[in-house]
């Protein structure tokens, strides 16, 4: 018993020792919280997460204000693999700005880009994602969202203004609402654009055109090519490419009132009589040598850098090029039809993609953070020409004052999008209006290849 009590009034003195212990460290923990709280408080930059009060495993740090803190410190010293199809010009201006951030970024991030073709781009995805070689980081485009999260190739990026000091409000709202999959955030914009009619000067007044007023319907398209064509000196009046290309013949299709998709019924609409008229309408241009027959977006572009076309419509991105071969070009709005004025919008975004490691894919949170700043988005804006989507770019003095970025901000005007919420937009413009497009010009009957076209559409939205 002796023993026995002995022992106990050990334990208790110890007991009371480890208590006087721990209340001497709760006290100093409490006042170590609470002068954080003063610092986090003083800190008017830190911005506010609105998942702050929604997790209880999240954590404060007081030197950002974030939420959660594991994303800061992971992204030092990581390098990532980053694909993109940016093959013109503005690859160019693509790899200064990531070299620049490369060499600037504090967490020693290093971007190793890779660029190629847009249809080896999707070729190689797939397997790579399969095999765990992706990349951690691509661009893509909106009609891309739906089928590249469905299959799970990409993740969920709803976190992204959380976890970056990226001002979310200074987005236009269609710009991120386009690259959104069933409620999630699915990509990050990076351009958004829409179609142009660029036109060579030179040729114009050697035409007896006037160089300062660029036509303004499509019936003036067709009227200008016949003047400016010469067999001679093998110079056609407009391009109209028939793969490699935007898809100018749906901003056509629209302007003169013709309908391509039911999206909500998954159906075709393709097949009707506004259609047929304007797929004549192309077929009566090329029939006229006006166009060369059966050329790819990449043909015109040389003929464009070496004084040989007249008009074509494509994106931004050709005026680097246009520039470099010092070529005399406007830029226009694109030419209205019938009923109106119509071009398909685009948005370009990056993507993380399956398998990304949470240290790569906050380095890639860096890097996008970077991107959508309002130097580098104007940097963009005015070195490619390409319209703003971020507010504070479109306010800016000097963007306003740029001509050519003044005309290619009529995305905001007539900007429309193409199959918002299908798997198969893209698929339908390359597997269906494309080769439609191609054999009507190559001399196919325009009703059989427009019934065609519409039964493949209905083909495609089956799969849905």
């Amino acid at each position: 018993m002796l023993f026995v009590q002995r022992f106990e009034t050990c334990i208790a003195g110890r007991m009371e020792v480890v208590m006087k212990k721990t209340k001497t460290i709760m006290a100093i923990l409490l006042s170590v919280i609470m002068i954080a709280g003063v610092l986090t408080g003083c800190n008017s930059k830190a911005p506010v997460s609105t998942k702050d009060n929604n997790s209880d495993n999240q954590t404060t740090d007081s030197s950002s204000g974030k939420g959660d803190q594991k994303e800061e410190p992971s992204a030092k010293g990581v390098t990532i693999q980053f694909w993109n199809a940016f093959t013109g010009s503005d690859g160019d201006v693509l790899r200064e700005i990531v070299n620049r951030f490369n060499n600037e970024n504090e967490d020693g991030i290093k971007i190793e880009m890779d660029i190629m073709p847009g249809a080896t781009l999707a070729e190689k995805l797939a397997p790579a994602i399969t095999t765990g070689t992706a990349p951690a980081m691509i661009l893509a485009g909106n009609m891309d969202v739906v089928q590249y999260s469905k299959t799970g190739s990409i993740l969920p990026m709803s976190d992204f203004f959380d976890v970056t000091k990226a001002d979310k409000s200074d987005f236009v709202a269609a710009s991120l609402e386009s690259l959104q999959y069933d409620g999630e955030q699915m990509m990050i914009p990076m351009q958004w654009f829409t179609q142009y009619l660029y036109y060579n000067k030179d040729l114009f007044e050697a035409a007896g055109l006037n160089s300062e007023i660029p036509p303004v319907t499509w019936e003036e398209v067709r009227e200008f090519a016949k003047k400016i064509t010469n067999p001679d000196k093998n110079v056609f009046g407009v391009g109209l490419p028939v793969g490699g290309a935007v898809p100018w013949f749906g901003s056509l299709f629209l302007s003169n009132g013709g309908e391509i998709l039911d999206v909500a019924n998954k159906k075709s609409l393709l097949d009707n009589e506004a259609n047929f008229k304007s797929l004549q309408f192309v077929q009566e241009i090329v029939n006229s040598g006006y166009s060369p027959k059966g050329s790819t977006g990449a043909d015109l572009d040389n003929l464009m850098m070496a004084d040989q076309l007249g008009m074509v419509v494509n994106g931004p991105w050709m005026v680097n090029g246009l520039k470099e071969n010092e070529i005399n070009f406007g830029v226009a709005p694109l030419p209205a039809g019938t009923k109106s004025t119509v071009g398909i919008a685009e948005v370009t975004g990056f993507a993380i993609t399956k398998g990304t490691s949470e240290e790569e894919k906050a380095a890639a949170y860096k890097f996008i953070e970077f991107w959508n700043t309002t130097d580098t988005c104007k940097e963009w804006s005015i070195r490619n020409g390409f319209p703003p989507y971020l507010k504070s770019v479109a306010e800016d003095s000097e963007v306003q004052a740029d001509p050519i970025v003044s005309v290619f901000s009529a995305v905001k005007d007539y900007g429309q999008s193409f199959g918002t919420g299908l798997a198969s937009a893209a698929t339908i413009n390359n597997d269906a209006l494309f080769p439609m497009i191609e054999n009507v010009i190559a001399g196919n009957d325009c009703q059989d290849e427009l019934t065609k076209a519409s039964a493949k559409i209905d083909e495609l939205l089956a799969t849905e």
